[in-house]
């Protein structure tokens, strides 16, 4: 378990202030790219950047490298994987890119969790458990207990593009004895923002 997060998963102030802001960070990221894939992006940089409030620059650092595929970010010297979803995320967490089906079905069978994982699942109008830290030893117990084919959304011969944690694999997850999890009420605030407003800000200011 990476001391840092769970630190922070359990100091009360610290979770609540996380909680009541989260959905309006992600609403602004909605805002800015509406129907965009590439807002789980912009939601990665939203929760990296409360990590380096929180702990500062000096222990969170992110890959240099853009095709890092197993973990997102370096938080307290420890790998980290971020994944955002809609949702309860069951089938739709992804661990895996590959998308020749040959060196697919190769590293599906050779596949082992090797980082922490920091989830947060979106649920626009309701309060529910979201934010869950599920830890490598975690990840790895559930891993040897359905196996390759049954913890991986595993269909030959398809675009195995995005490779899932299962449902049944996923809902092991969540619900481990070890797996750190936070509730968070998704209420929408009616924002206004699009995404030329900083830009605007930018040209007005600099």
């Amino acid at each position: 378990m990476n001391p840092c997060i769970v630190s922070l998963l359990n100091d009360e102030n610290k979770v609540e202030h996380f909680v009541q802001n989260l959905p309006i960070a992600f609403e602004m990221a909605s805002n800015e790219m509406p129907g965009n894939p590439a807002i789980g992006m912009i939601r990665e940089h939203i929760i990296i950047g409360y990590f380096i409030s929180e702990f500062g620059i000096d222990k969170v650092t992110v890959p240099t490298q853009g095709n890092e595929r197993g973990f997102d970010v370096f938080v307290c010297d420890e790998k980290l994987s971020i994944k955002t979803v809609t949702n309860d995320g069951h089938g739709s967490v992804k661990v895996l890119w590959t998308v020749d089906q040959l060196r697919a079905d190769q590293e599906i069978r050779a596949y082992q969790p090797e980082y922490d994982l920091f989830l947060v699942t979106i649920h626009w109008g309701h309060t529910r458990d979201s934010i869950f830290y599920i830890p490598t030893s975690v990840q790895l117990e559930t891993h040897a207990q359905f196996g390759n084919m049954i913890y991986l959304n595993f269909r030959p011969g398809t675009n195995n593009r995005g490779i899932t944690i299962s449902t049944e694999a996923m809902k092991a997850l969540k619900s481990h004895p070890n797996t750190l999890r936070r509730e968070v009420t998704w209420t929408k605030q009616g924002l206004h923002y699009t995404p030329y407003e900083r830009w605007e800000e930018f040209w007005k200011t600099g």
